[in-house]
């Protein structure tokens, strides 16, 4: 007797291959085990809405899952495959282990060897299993014709048809009006006939493939033939055509496509955008998949308004490094459809300044790479180079994950290390996408030899570093100073100083942890010297400045907690008082200031990689003030800080986290970047404000506070909201003070204190279709920086976005005032048929950088 789910099984197929006529018997048959067999979790039958047609198919909807396998399916997804059970001897074993065995109602053997098999006919060999009304089986020619209700079954593979013919020795089987399943690779379909050879390939003559839901087939490939080989991952089809809610669509003579998740060669969906610049931007992505361990994308990409070029993308991965290379170009670009970059050269500004790109070959080369065995040596890559300042403004990338707003870094470097020290040997220059600003420093190269030893609670560190600086002995820029003014055209010169940096910093400190407490006193010998070429310093200046500082730092705090209880719920509460002191030598740094002949700010007062860390909470326990090495730090000080926590004591969140502090520094002068600042008694006031009340929601805020002049020179604040249900919602505002007086163009007189904030959302409104917005608004010129908002629908069969985006041109940003830049509007569509064609990167970019925690949602639907 076959067991519930299997005579359930077989009532549907017959229902389904013998349509329409059988359709009432079969299922009028399967009623009856139906309502036994399908109980609900709560023990109640099923109601219609939770009837399942498709249980032919092994589909089961989500309701009928278990948590465990509901767990593992995306929430897109309405239910999916589930093979049965294998409860029948040597289900384990494959086909060559075991023995074949044979169960039917009745069975009669003939006198010429032939044997019939009637009713019920189950037969197995290993996890191999066959299912049919009847089996004639003809020894002498090693053949075994099925008919009625046939089911063929091996793992992650269902094959069912009105008639078939199975090869006994070779395991090949032909089998009419057939419909199949790939469990694992979410594939079914239907055929006149399916061939099932005896190495494990489908081969499928007049069928179909989709990987959508049953009932719900969106997309599917048709006619032809079509192979499906589930253990190499792929699918050949020839002859077909693409259908589309069953409209023909396009015609493919010839079509691989991936079974599963596989990446297989072939076309993939184009990404398709328009915008008032560049007019239609199309971009026809072309999979190649090289080999196991190397694979390419080739992009050719059409810009209505700029011309036709390409990108490309090859990835590699051995045993020892992991590279990408991406490469892209656009020969003579035509220079877009810019209307206020024409009203500007009609008013006498040169084409050169406000389409420097214009009839020129535009380009994009960017290199990543990891190496490396074990710890013992790392070296990494991380190279990207623009033909133009303009490049990623203009034509950004259709099919590449590279983006850049302000410059592109040009790193190598490599490194050894055992359990105390490292060595780290590096190159690193940064190629800037400002037109108005010099270069920076390159470091040619730079050597870092670090060592690191502990003893128990004390701990000694040993940083030492040398630095050859590279920089063009003199740069001239060219740039527009007035967009009122065409004779406006300025050009500036610099002349800089290079040479070489040498960094010591040695640290020994003893760090003691308790429950109630730490404390971490240390004495640091810090060393700074350089090397100068002379040929643009003042005369008398030493090319070999130096300094040098003895110091003592000590970072101590307390914990102090209590229980509480308030709205029903426990808490703890936390009090951390914190001590920070640094107290320094004299650093006699005169010989790094004003050593230049040329008068202007920038490289010529020995500021390589150095600048001041933007002031905040974090700031107020550093041991220095000062990023990059250019500066010893030699401001005595004393930082006080407090933080209460309100922590819940099931999950350990912070329910609420605020913090408070100021430093206080002695009365002796202190070095700054450019000058000696007098110091003045105490810093700003930071503090900060962090909750989680729920577990999807998090709140921070940060305000520095000048308590001296009655002012917020900076503030932020950010709400940001993700669920279990995906949804979405994120608020933020930004300030900072800047009393500097500006005019805009309607004659309001502001200041240039930035003042921005942004809100965006994503809503679902149902389990496929999520409605995508955001905005961000600058105040201070009271205008939008960008407004975006879209649809997207996701399901198990295919995923499509359609977004519009208003955003300022930053096309001429260095050429017209912030307030006089207009904006650019675009409308873009992506889409992706999931397992057989993919899509670009243009929207998904976009929606990332224009709405939080977009990147995790898309992590939490997989």
């Amino acid at each position: 007797m076959l067991e519930v789910s299997r005579w359930r099984r077989l009532a549907l197929a017959i229902g389904r291959i013998y349509r329409p006529r059988s359709l009432a018997i079969g299922l009028i048959a399967a009623q009856p085990l139906w309502a036994n067999a399908t109980e609900v979790q709560d023990g109640s039958a099923p109601t219609d809405a939770e009837y399942n047609p498709y249980l032919y198919l092994d589909w089961l909807p989500k309701w009928q899952l278990t948590p465990a396998q509901r767990a593992t399916m995306p929430a897109v997804c309405s239910g999916a495959f589930v093979e049965p059970q294998r409860n029948y001897p040597d289900a384990h074993l494959t086909p060559d282990e075991a023995p074949l065995r044979a169960t039917a109602d009745e069975s009669i053997w003939l006198e010429d060897g032939t044997a019939q098999l009637r009713g019920n006919v189950h037969v197995t060999q290993g996890y191999r299993q066959l299912f049919a009304d009847q089996v004639d089986v003809n020894r002498s020619e090693n053949t075994a014709q099925l008919r009625g209700s046939i089911e063929m079954r091996e793992p992650n593979l269902l094959v069912r048809g009105s008639a078939a013919e199975v090869h006994t020795d070779s395991k090949a089987a032909a089998i009419e009006d057939a419909t199949y399943v790939v469990h694992d690779a979410f594939v079914h379909g239907h055929a006149n006939q399916a061939a099932r050879e005896a190495s494990g390939e489908l081969t499928l003559t007049q069928g179909n493939y989709t990987r959508c839901e049953p009932g719900k087939e969106i997309w599917r490939v048709s006619g032809g033939e079509i192979t499906i080989d589930s253990v190499e991952r792929q699918g050949v089809a020839r002859d077909v055509r693409l259908e589309i809610a069953d409209v023909p669509i396009f015609y493919f003579p010839y079509l691989r496509f991936p079974v599963g998740d596989a990446r297989l060669s072939g076309l993939l969906f184009p990404s398709i955008s328009s915008n008032s610049e560049n007019g239609w931007d199309i971009a026809i992505p072309y999979y190649w998949n090289i080999a196991p361990q190397m694979d390419a994308t080739i992009v050719p990409r059409y810009i209505q308004y700029r011309g036709t070029g390409a990108e490309v993308e090859v990835r590699h991965l051995s045993r020892m490094f992991n590279t990408e290379i991406r490469l892209a170009g656009l020969p003579d670009d035509k220079g877009g459809d810019d209307e206020d970059a024409r009203d500007l050269i009609e008013a006498g500004f040169p084409e050169d300044l406000v389409l420097p790109a214009k009839g020129t070959d535009r380009w994009l080369l960017n290199i990543e790479q990891q190496g490396g065995v074990g710890s013992f040596w790392r070296t990494e890559i991380d190279y990207t180079k623009v033909s133009d300042p303009d490049y990623f403004r203009d034509l950004d990338t259709a099919n590449l994950s590279v983006s850049a707003e302000t410059k592109v870094n040009q790193t190598i470097q490599a490194s050894v290390s055992n359990d105390h020290w490292r060595a780290t040997l590096r190159t690193q220059d940064y190629q800037l996408l400002q037109k108005d600003q010099f270069d920076t420093y390159a470091q040619l190269p730079r050597l870092d030899v670090d060592g690191n030893y502990r003893w128990g609670n004390w701990q000694l560190s040993l940083e030492n570093e040398v630095t050859s600086w590279d920089h063009d002995e003199t740069q001239t820029i060219r740039y527009i100073a007035d967009t009122d003014d065409p004779d406006s055209v300025t050009e500036s010169t610099r002349d800089f100083v290079t040479g070489e940096r040498v960094r010591l910093d040695y640290e020994l400190y003893w760090d003691k942890q308790w429950l109630w407490g730490y404390i971490k006193p240390g004495v640091a010998a810090r060393y700074l010297g350089y090397n100068l070429d002379d040929q643009f310093l003042k005369t008398g200046t030493s090319d070999t400045p130096e300094a040098s500082a003895a110091q003592f730092t000590l970072d101590t705090g307390l914990f102090f907690e209590r229980d509480g209880y308030a709205f029903g719920h426990d808490y703890v509460q936390t009090l951390e008082p914190r001590l920070f002191a640094l107290v320094s030598s004299d650093a006699d740094q005169d010989d790094f200031i004003d050593i230049s002949e040329d008068a202007l700010d920038g490289g010529n007062d020995l500021l390589f990689d150095t600048s001041l860390f933007t002031f905040s909470y974090d700031q107020l326990f550093r041991d220095s003030r000062f990023t990059g090495n250019d500066r010893i730090d030699d401001a005595d000080r004393v930082a006080l800080g407090l933080t209460t926590r309100f922590i819940d004591p099931r999950s350990g969140r912070d329910l609420l986290s605020a913090s408070i502090g100021q430093i206080y520094y002695s009365d002796d002068a202190r070095i700054g970047t450019s000058d000696f600042i007098e110091a003045s008694p105490r810093s700003e006031l930071a503090a900060r404000l962090e909750s989680r009340p729920i577990q999807p929601l998090r709140i921070a805020s940060e305000i520095v506070y000048d308590d001296s002049e009655h002012n917020i020179n900076r503030g932020n604040f950010s709400l940001r909201y993700l669920d279990d249900k995906l949804r979405i919602f994120n608020l933020g505002y930004v300030y900072q003070r800047d009393d500097d007086e500006i005019i805009l163009t309607n004659g309001k007189v502001t200041d240039e204190s930035i003042r921005q904030g942004n809100v965006s959302a994503v809503l679902p409104v149902n389990a496929h279709t999520s409605i995508l917005a955001g905005a961000n608004y600058d105040f201070t010129y009271d205008r939008e920086l960008e407004y975006l908002a879209g649809v997207e629908y996701d399901s198990c069969c295919y995923r499509a976005r359609l977004v519009w985006r208003r955003s300022l041109d930053n096309d001429l940003a260095d050429v017209v005032d912030p307030e006089d830049l207009e904006f650019d509007e675009g409308v873009y569509l992506e889409l992706q048929l999931k397992g057989l064609a993919g899509l670009g990167s243009t929207v998904s970019n976009m929606l990332s950088q224009g709405i939080a925690n977009f990147d995790q949602r898309e992590v939490l639907k997989q």
